[in-house]
């Protein structure tokens, strides 16, 4: 009976307490940069367009997570929905693939803090976020990804 009432608190308060987008991320799969990447060439080998729709919305589904990457910039955000904007480069065998990073929420004190330390070129962050698009600019990168709704952590300098 114990531990039937903890279980039940559990499962009430839980949810309340993180918000119910917090609560459905711990059930969200995760995925890594280059699983992102090769859903993008398997979408560019395609001419399939149901296929092609979902693939990405498999994407969106899920979040993608990107592990100790050196900051490239910290820039104002061309998303209306956010303020700041950090641009990581991550290494792949084609390129290199330049992440455009929006934090969840800026209002937020953690958010504003996290985001005020970092550095160009010297800080580390761990950064998981949903999945928003693809995009190419004529410039050197491979591809540029757009994950928004993200957690940046810091995890020190480089």
């Amino acid at each position: 009976m114990k531990k039937l009432v903890i279980f039940t608190v559990l499962i009430t308060f839980f949810p309340i307490s993180c918000g119910y987008r917090g609560y459905l991320r711990w059930f969200r799969p995760k995925t890594t940069i280059r699983e992102v990447i090769r859903a993008k060439e398997e979408i560019d080998g395609t001419d399939n367009p149901a296929r092609k729709h979902m693939i990405l919305k498999g994407l969106r589904d899920g979040l993608v997570s990107i592990d100790k990457t050196v900051v490239k910039d910290i820039i104002p955000s061309n998303n209306i929905d956010y303020e700041f904007c950090v641009v990581v480069d991550i290494p792949y065998e084609k390129g290199k693939v330049e992440c455009y990073i929006y934090s969840k929420n800026l209002y937020e004190k953690e958010d504003i803090k996290t985001m005020s330390r970092l550095e160009k070129g010297k800080s580390v962050i761990d950064a998981v976020g949903e999945f928003n698009r693809f995009f190419t600019l004529l410039d050197e990168a491979y591809v540029k990804i757009e994950l928004i709704n993200a957690n940046i952590t810091l995890r020190g300098e480089k």
